[in-house]
Formats: C-alpha cells, sequence, structure tokens
C-alpha cells in the first residue's frame, strides 16, 4: 500500500470519527464548538469537490490491448499545414477542382458530349440526376436546395460542400463504371507499455465518502455519516487490493508451418498461469505480424485463470509473402477491483516465425516481338528455321535440299528457296514498382496490397518466360536499388524467385527514403541491355511511373505493363485516385505501350487473356 493511500484512508478515518462525535454530541453531553464542526464539515466538502474535478480531469488510463489483427501498408499521410478547419476546407476545394476536371474528361470520354458540351453540362447541372451533386458546380442553386443539403450533410457529420463533394464523386464512379469497396481498414491501438498502470476507475470514489460525511457533520445527519464511513470501507479494500505480476506462458501453434501466399493459416494460442494466484482479470493480446491480415476469429482472450490452468483461443490470419516475426503476446491482468493494472510480455514456446513462400501461377505471360538472335520460342519478323512459311527467295549454292521449291522447279525449271518465319528469344527484364507511393493499401482490409500483387505478377512472368527460353532479368524501382541481368536456365530463375520473395527491397511495408525518378531513370538506362524490352509491374498510382515508361519507350525498349487495381475506397479521395489511374491507363495504351489490368478477384491468367484479346 503506498504512502498516499495510507494518508488518504487515515483522513477518511478521522473524518468518520469526527462526524460520528458531532453526532453523538448532542446525546452524550459532549460539547463541540460549532466553529469547529463547520471547519470540518466544509473541509470534506472541499475535499469531495476537489476529488471530483480530478476525475473530471483525468481520463480513464485502463491499459487497451493492442489490435494487431488490422494490416496497414499505406504509405505515410503527407503533413498538414496545421491550419485545422481552414486547410480542411482548402483540401476540399482542392480536391472539388480535381473532381470537375475528371468529370468532364469522363463525359467526353462516353462520347455524349465534346469538351464544350461537357463543360457547359456541368455548369448547367443537367450532366447528373442527383441535384445535390449537381449543385455543386452549378452556376444556380435554387434555396430550398441549400437548406436540404445543409440538413442532409448535419446529419452526417459533414459541412454542406463536404457532402456534395461525395456526393460528386459517387457520381463520377457510376459515369466511369469504377466499383467501390464498402470498407476501410480499421484503425489500429498503440500497444501499451509494460508496467503498472493506475486505471483510474476509482479517481472519482473520493467525492462520495467526503461529500457525504461533510454534509452529515454540518446538518448533523448521523445516517449520512453512516453512509460515508460505508463509502470509507470501500476505499479501504480498494486501498488493500495488491497489484497482480502475472507469471503466462503461451503456447502458439499453427494449422500450416510452409504456407504460401494468400493461403488461411489458423493460429492457435493456449495460455496457461504459472503463477500461485488466481488471475481474476488477464487479457491476452498475440503479437500478430503487422504484415497478416487477421481474416476470421480475434487474437485476443479475456478470461479468469486458476493457477496451473489453462485456456485456448483460435484465430485465422491470410499469409502474405515473406518472413513474419510474431511478437510475444501482451498480457494485461488488473486486480480484484480494477484499481491497477500490470502490463507484461508473456513467455512463448512453439512457433515464433511464419515463412509464406510466393505461390506459382501458370499464365502466359505478354511479351512484344522484340527479340534477340538467341533461339526461343518467339516469332522474329525475318525468315530462318521455323515450322511457319514467312517467303521464298533465289536460290543460293549451299541451301539445304529439303528447303528447296521443288514444285515450282517442277513448273518453271527455276530453283528457289523456302524462308520459314524464324523463332527467336527475347531479353526481358522484369521491372517492379517498388517505391513508397506504390504501397498502396487496398481499399478493404482482406485484399492484398499492390506491392505484394505486383511481385506475385512479376514472379509469374519470369517464370512463363523463362519456359519460353527467353533471357529474362530483374530490376526495381526503389529508393533502394536492384538490378539483376538477363539470363537463362534454373540456377537463375531460383536466384530470381528467392530475391522476389526475401530481398528488402520488397518489403511488405514501405520503404525509408526519397526516389528520384531521374536519377533512377538514367541509373536503369546504364543497366539495360540495348535489346531489352521491359514488362512493368506497377499499380500506376500516379504521373512519374507513366513519365518512366515513356521515357524507355522512346530510348527503344518496348514496354507492357501489368498493373494490380489498388481497389477505390468509397470517398472523394479514392475516386479522384482511382479516375486518375483510370486515364493513366488510356494514355499508355494511346501511346502504344501495352497495360494488362490486373483487376481484383480476377486470375492473372485471365487479365492477361483479356488484355491479348482488346489488343487483337
Amino acid at each position: 500500500m503506498t504512502l498516499l493511500r495510507r494518508l488518504s484512508l487515515g483522513a477518511g478515518v478521522c473524518l468518520i470519527l469526527a462526524g460520528f462525535g458531532v453526532a453523538a454530541g448532542g446525546t452524550s453531553g459532549v460539547t463541540i464548538e460549532r466553529g469547529f464542526v463547520v471547519f470540518v464539515g466544509l473541509l470534506a466538502a472541499g475535499l469531495a469537490v476537489y476529488a471530483g474535478y480530478r476525475r473530471y480531469a483525468t481520463p480513464q488510463r485502463t491499459p487497451r490491448l493492442p489490435d494487431r489483427g488490422v494490416r496497414d501498408v499505406s504509405p505515410p499521410e503527407p503533413a498538414t499545414d496545421g491550419a485545422g478547419a481552414a486547410s480542411t476546407l482548402t483540401r476540399d476545394y482542392r480536391v472539388a477542382d480535381d473532381l470537375q476536371a475528371l468529370l468532364q474528361r469522363a463525359l467526353v470520354r462516353s462520347r455524349e458530349r465534346d469538351e464544350a458540351g461537357a463543360e457547359t453540362a456541368i455548369h448547367e447541372g443537367n450532366w447528373t440526376d442527383d441535384p445535390t451533386a449537381a449543385a455543386l458546380f452549378a452556376d444556380a442553386v435554387e434555396r430550398t436546395r441549400q437548406y436540404r443539403d445543409r440538413i442532409a450533410a448535419r446529419t452526417t457529420g459533414r459541412s454542406r460542400y463536404r457532402y456534395r463533394v461525395e456526393r460528386v464523386a459517387a457520381e463520377l464512379r457510376s459515369v466511369l463504371g469504377i466499383d467501390a469497396v464498402d470498407e476501410a481498414p480499421a484503425e489500429r491501438a498503440t500497444t501499451p507499455a509494460n508496467g503498472v498502470v493506475e486505471t483510474g476507475r476509482w479517481a472519482g470514489f473520493y467525492t462520495v465518502p467526503l461529500g457525504l460525511v461533510g454534509v452529515g457533520i454540518v446538518g448533523k445527519r448521523p445516517a449520512l455519516v453512516l453512509a460515508g464511513a460505508a463509502a470509507v470501507v470501500a476505499l479501504a479494500v480498494r486501498a488493500g487490493a495488491s497489484t497482480p505480476d502475472p507469471s503466462v506462458t503461451v503456447d502458439r501453434a499453427v494449422s500450416e508451418t510452409a504456407p504460401t501466399h494468400g493461403d488461411e493459416v489458423t493460429v492457435t494460442l493456449t495460455v496457461r498461469n504459472d503463477g500461485d494466484r488466481t488471475l481474476t482479470d488477464c487479457r491476452i493480446a498475440d503479437g500478430v505480424p503487422d504484415t497478416l491480415a487477421v481474416t476470421d476469429g480475434t487474437p485476443q482472450l479475456a478470461t479468469a485463470l486458476r493457477p496451473e490452468r489453462t485456456a485456448t483461443v483460435e484465430y485465422t490470419v491470410r499469409a502474405t509473402r515473406g518472413d513474419h516475426e510474431f511478437a510475444a503476446p501482451t498480457v494485461v491482468a488488473t486486480d480484484a477491483v480494477g484499481a491497477t493494472a500490470t502490463v507484461a510480455d508473456a513467455s512463448v514456446t512453439g512457433v515464433t516465425a511464419l515463412s509464406v513462400s510466393l505461390p506459382a501461377i501458370e499464365a502466359d505471360a505478354p511479351v512484344q516481338s522484340q527479340t534477340t538472335r538467341h533461339r526461343g520460342r518467339i516469332d522474329a519478323d525475318q525468315g530462318g528455321d521455323g515450322i511457319a512459311f514467312y517467303a521464298t527467295r533465289e536460290y543460293r549454292p549451299g541451301d539445304p535440299l529439303s528447303r528447296i521449291d521443288w514444285n515450282r522447279y517442277a513448273g518453271t525449271r527455276e530453283l528457289s528457296t523456302l524462308e520459314f518465319r524464324e523463332e527467336q528469344a527475347a531479353t526481358v527484364v522484369v521491372l517492379v514498382d517498388a517505391r513508397p507511393g506504390a504501397y498502396e493499401a487496398p481499399a478493404a482490409p482482406e485484399l492484398d496490397a499492390t506491392v505484394d500483387r505486383s511481385v506475385i505478377a512479376a514472379r509469374s512472368v519470369i517464370e512463363s518466360r523463362l519456359d519460353a527460353e527467353d533471357r529474362v532479368g530483374l530490376a526495381a524501382l526503389s529508393p533502394d536499388r536492384l538490378f539483376i541481368g538477363p539470363s537463362g536456365g534454373p540456377t537463375h530463375k531460383n536466384r530470381l524467385e528467392t530475391t522476389l520473395a526475401a530481398d528488402p527491397v520488397f518489403r511488405p511495408s514501405p520503404p525509408d527514403g526519397e526516389f528520384y525518378p531521374g536519377p533512377t531513370l538514367r541509373w536503369l538506362r546504364r543497366e539495360l541491355p540495348a535489346s531489352a524490352q521491359v514488362v512493368c509491374c506497377s499499380p500506376l498510382v500516379d504521373d512519374d511511373i507513366r513519365r518512366i515508361l515513356r521515357y524507355l519507350a522512346a530510348y527503344g525498349h518496348a514496354v507492357t505493363v501489368v498493373s494490380p487495381d489498388p481497389g477505390v475506397a468509397p470517398t472523394a479521395d479514392g475516386t479522384v485516385a482511382a479516375a486518375d489511374r483510370l486515364f493513366r491507363i488510356s494514355e499508355l495504351r494511346r501511346e502504344g505501350i501495352p497495360v494488362v489490368d490486373w483487376h481484383h478477384g480476377e486470375p492473372l491468367a485471365a487479365a492477361f487473356e483479356r488484355a491479348r484479346e482488346w489488343s487483337r
């Protein structure tokens, strides 16, 4: 028991005794000065007011278990200017300007209006059937619409302007045919620091005995003083409660010891109380890695544990590529009255790490006809040895007899040689976009992050092109540069797959450092062989990657893009990002750069086949 608790308890007992003395003074013949009585009563009442203020000013400090079941791979948010509401309104204006420009492009793209007609429709408000969305850019808005939108905005907790911005975003998604995901990533609670924590649950209870005793003394009400005595007894129990010292061992087991990306892995926790005291309120949260998302169950357990007893909890995580280290489970144990809590790390046995490999996806990745002089399986635009007819030419001494056109010789008595379309190998460099901005968080927690899907697409391209006897290399757009020159063979294939699975450049979380497009492009040009074509795996979330791809194409490299769709959050900002990406894809295709738009839930092979049909 701390000194402060002892002094508080002693003061409470003295006040109770004084209260009983005052209450008994009128019948026992003991006389007590009225001024002293008033002083004691006012002192108790003052202490009650002060204790109430402390309770109001002191927040609850009960430690919260960390919610480690939420995966968040979004890049850091840009810094704000700290101008509060003014900054928010400025941001809304900026988003509205972006929406207006995108809306005009979308109306022109739908071929319903030209640029002048689209601009007129936006300002007249007849581009949509939603009067609230039309009112954002319309030149004239009815007064009744102003009031209706204000009331509707209040019910959603937004400003009227922001409410209209969100309605315009919804209409723009409809015009472009973009489907939004309804669920956004949840927020993650922070891990409490280890040690003993005062929960603050009893902070306001001091007002009860002090107030009752103070009023009872001044008013000479024995019943109130007796009630205050009962409250002091409760405080005495609270002061005598000992702080728990949890001694807990957690055994962790998994259903799959070597899963592949996308597998569902069940984790079982068995909690054992190794101490000699009962833990009346024991809460445990497993140290799930930030790169794993919990899809079923919960990694938390709340229970009471007697000595040598166990409790079990199960949850399921969705395996993602790479090596994942589990942190020690966090234990929060409170005393019997909830006054103090002890936060500690539990001892762990069993599984402490999970290694997840990349899945093998059978998909014929599309490449262009840029080839080398090495033999391969891509049709070259020249004659030679092959199986498909290419052309005929004059006979030259030394031509094989099997390639002479004997039918023509029989009719004209002229010798000519058949040529077949030669099959050659391509030199392919797979370029993975691992810049900080490419780590787009998915619109829903159960979806893969874009860099995960880019790495999976890269592995599929590498495997399919090596199987086609092409020479394949690997590079990364990242603050940490990586380039592996093109080659072939099983050893080279294993090296590329190991790099994709384990190299820190392709980490599941955004890298530190700044990415500089200009120096990176110059470095990449020096590394790329002159005959290499590039297959870039990127979500295309900004214009920097578009400029890099255009420059590579201008320098003579055939460029193909495999773009995993990050999904669309049902917000104005999410709509702007999705629309920008959609127009970015259209512009690359118009510039002669094929783009495979890989949607969520779609097999990669189906996306490749859809791209081939689109290009025919």
